[in-house]
């Protein structure tokens, strides 16, 4: 009886296989060719989300705006424990005279800390390295932000130096004026800011429009400790490997010192989107129904991943065996 059975349903996949999608087939050979035409037809889909991949990361390049991308948004997540822990130590280094004069200006970071981050009684900074995490964020993204395009040590210097004062105005602003810094940060979330703009220099302007306007009290940093701020910065950006300064000589008597990735991150951001610019696809109806899902991986489209080579006759007999079973 069970013989008969298995039999039986042996047939009954076989006509499964033959019928296909559409209707029956003459044979297997012509469930072969629409596979094939599936196939090609992911291919296309793929295709089409690499090319929207690269061209969004050549517009942000473009717009110095790396720091949006995919590959940007995962190495702040990786570097800013290392960099809010390299920061700390270095504060605590001033505070106990371990430093030159050069590293004095590195002391006003404090200044973009809030109220928590120090002890109520003692007024002692935290022993928690997580506190410099906003400051470091600012950082990476103002270093990431031209990492495909070589920029001078003091042009990137004093950009940081003017992001870090601007955090420190914000966290003054809050203290001084709780209301008015919560009309404004209100005014900022979401769907409030315009949506073709560059959001984080929109947000800017509004901070500083605001602060003046309420005539915030702020004792600006010099150009000179905004300038040894951000020089500091990018030395800890470099012994992570991020950045390389360099010099580069112009003629005899004029050299230029240069920002540059290191062959290090290039690889690491040539790799990473390599693995996920085929990750998102122009995603269009399938000529055949989808595959079931079997395993996290397999599923859905027919094809396999973009780099690997796809046979119809692989795939119609994977779809064989896996009725069968």
């Amino acid at each position: 009886m069970s013989n008969t059975q298995d039999n039986l349903l042996q047939q009954q996949l076989a006509e499964l296989v033959k019928v296909g999608v559409g209707g029956k087939f003459k044979d297997t050979k012509d469930y072969t060719k629409k596979i094939q035409e599936e196939i090609e037809f992911e291919e296309k889909m793929i295709r089409g989300g690499i090319d929207r991949y690269k061209h969004l990361v050549t517009e942000a390049q473009a717009k110095k705006q790396e720091s949006t991308t995919m590959y940007g948004l995962f190495h702040q997540q990786k570097y800013i424990d290392k960099l809010s822990s390299l920061i700390h130590l270095k504060v605590e280094k001033i505070d106990t005279g371990q430093v030159g004069t050069h590293h004095i200006a590195v002391k006003k970071i404090v200044q973009c800390l809030p109220k928590s981050a120090f002890n109520e009684d003692t007024k002692k900074m935290s022993n928690n390295q997580a506190i410099f995490d906003t400051c470091s964020l600012i950082i990476l993204k103002n270093v990431i932000d031209g990492i495909s395009s070589d920029c001078t040590l003091n042009k990137l210097s004093i950009i940081i130096g003017n992001a870090l004062m601007l955090e420190a105005r914000i966290l003054l602003f809050k203290d001084q004026k709780k209301k008015e810094y919560e009309q404004v940060s209100k005014r900022l979330e979401g769907k409030n800011v315009p949506q073709k703009t560059n959001r984080w220099q929109y947000k800017k302007n509004v901070w500083v429009y605001c602060m003046n306007r309420h005539e915030l009290q702020f004792d600006d940093w010099t150009k000179e400790h905004r300038l040894h701020l951000g020089v500091q910065m990018i030395h800890l950006c470099e012994l992570l490997g991020l950045v390389k300064v360099g010099n580069m000589k112009l003629n005899k008597t004029k050299t230029i010192t240069y920002v540059q990735p290191t062959p290090k991150i290039i690889k690491e951001i040539k790799n990473f989107n390599i693995k996920n610019e085929a990750l998102f696809p122009k995603y269009l109806p399938m000529l055949m129904p989808p595959r079931k899902w079997t395993s996290p991986f397999i599923g859905g489209y027919y094809g396999k991943k973009h780099n690997f080579e796809n046979k119809p006759e692989e795939i119609a007999h994977a779809l064989q065996s896996s009725k069968s079973k």
